[in-house]
């Protein structure tokens, strides 16, 4: 178990306030990050964030499970940071490689965000 996922939690994550609605991309406070489900095992680090058009808040978080494997988007709602700086979810491994794989530019169509919603509503 990796140190720092004992239940407790930081402070909630500050969200970005420099965004342009819609946007993708590299976002320091989260890009490079180990993601982690609550039993402290890895899920990947986090390769890129998709931002809610409306209110600019982080909505999807593109997650790099390793090399020659294919990211996958996991959503934002429901994390949250550990002691220790990672992005811990409630979702395990294998949930998460079940999960739709992200497209290639990490743009999130309509369809692909039904399928997102659909795996973690299941959930």
């Amino acid at each position: 178990m990796t140190a720092g996922v004992t239940g407790e939690r930081s402070p909630p994550m500050s969200t970005p306030t420099d965004r342009t609605p819609g946007r993708h991309g590299d976002n320091p406070q989260f890009t490079g990050r180990q993601v982690i489900d609550e039993r402290g095992e890895p899920l990947g680090s986090i390769d890129d964030v998709l931002f809610d058009p409306t209110d600019e808040t982080p909505e999807y978080f593109v997650v790099k499970p390793g090399m020659l494997r294919r990211a996958h988007y996991l959503p934002v709602e429901g994390s949250y940071e550990s002691i220790d700086g990672d992005i811990v979810v409630p979702w395990d491994q294998q949930w998460f490689k079940m999960s739709p794989p992200a497209a290639r530019d990490h743009v999130l169509s309509t369809d692909d965000r039904r399928q997102v919603e659909a795996h973690y509503a299941d959930r």
